[in-house]
């Protein structure tokens, strides 16, 4: 027979894995809109996922608290899966076990995907930085000397970066 704090454990878990899934199909939209420069986009799935990240945290509270209480119950003052897990049940273990590891497994997904994100959107800001620093002017009041303080005539203006799209 399965106790009560073990089936509200298990609720929890299946709604944490319900918002990850969610946030993790929302990560993957968001890849091909950063590649595309879309940026409206962009910005509208990062309001969709703040609103999942934040559900997530009620989630997650509700979640450590039926932990607590199976632990409680358990008697056992740790509330770490390995720990809970060797003080369940066979039928409890066999109904918690794979949604603990399903959650494992999507945050190392959304970690991944976050990181490819990340990776993706620096890199955009450096071929940004890179475009604007090549097309910045330089000193407007040295280039249009044609004679240095000595009298003689004035140094050449330094050339100017140019950004080569390689890629094109």
């Amino acid at each position: 027979m399965i106790r009560a704090a073990a089936h509200e454990l298990a609720e929890r878990l299946a709604e944490v894995v319900r918002v990850q899934e969610a946030l993790l199909d929302l990560v993957g939209r968001q890849r091909p809109a950063i590649i595309a420069g879309r940026l409206d986009e962009v910005d509208a799935l990062a309001a969709d996922i703040e609103l999942e990240v934040r559900r997530l945290a009620g989630i997650e509270r509700a979640r450590a608290a039926a932990t607590e209480a199976l632990a409680d119950e358990l008697g056992l003052a740790a509330t770490r899966w390995s720990v809970l897990r060797e003080g369940l049940a066979h039928d409890e273990r066999a109904l918690i076990a794979p949604r603990v590891e399903r959650v494992e497994d999507l945050v190392r997904d959304l970690e991944l995907a976050n990181a490819v994100n990340g990776q993706l959107v620096r890199r955009e800001l450096e071929v940004l930085d890179l475009s604007v620093r090549s097309l910045a002017q330089p000193d407007p009041r040295a280039a249009h000397r044609a004679y240095g303080a000595d009298g003689g005539r004035a140094a050449a203006t330094p050339a100017v970066p140019v950004l080569l799209n390689t890629a094109a």
